[in-house]
């Protein structure tokens, strides 16, 4: 009775432990990024930009709109973003793409509705989208995320960009060159 009581105590405490790491694990992500409407760079090395407005797509198949812009220093770095598009009616193919100036450095692709078969054709279609890319610049780097579709559209209301789209950059320098294993 005596070990089982010691047992408990112990898993208890681990339990306690446990939890407290995890809230304060919690506690410090929040903390590194307070607002998201402005970019900042964080003592992480982190910076954040969200779009504040709709970004209504071009009309034109394979017209990029750029969507959220940022000036990075020089470095390496890790981007990923996030974005929402809709369209009153089914839309072909969107693609999305992180830029580094006039280069690629990632890209989604996504079909904002179904114009198939048994498509009503109306109502509100939504698709998410998700980057990720990585570049390095010896000097300070314009990224940009930016929207096409492939064909030109035709409809009424022409697809956008909601609100909230993310740009996420983490300064990835300090990170040294991979260790293998033996």
């Amino acid at each position: 009775m005596r070990k089982s009581s010691r047992l408990m105590m112990v898993l208890g405490a681990s339990g306690l432990l446990a939890g407290t790491v995890l809230l304060t694990g919690s506690a410090s992500a929040g903390a590194a990024r307070p607002s998201v409407t402005a970019p900042e760079l964080a003592t992480s090395q982190d910076v954040v930009r969200q779009s504040s407005s709709v970004v209504q797509l071009s009309a034109t198949g394979g017209a990029p709109t750029a969507v959220i812009s940022q000036s990075l220093p020089a470095g390496s770095w890790v981007l990923s973003a996030n974005a929402s598009l809709v369209s009153w009616a089914p839309s072909d193919y969107t693609r999305c793409n992180l830029y580094v100036g006039g280069t690629i450095v990632g890209g989604a692709t996504a079909m904002v509705g179904d114009p198939g078969a048994g498509s009503a054709g109306t109502g509100t279609y939504v698709a998410t989208v998700s980057l990720h890319g990585a570049f390095t610049s010896a000097g300070d780097a314009a990224v940009s995320l930016q929207c096409a579709h492939d064909r030109t559209q035709t409809t009424g209301g022409l697809p956008y960009v909601d609100p909230g789209a993310t740009l996420w950059a983490h300064r990835s320098d300090g990170l040294g060159p991979a260790k293998r294993g033996r």
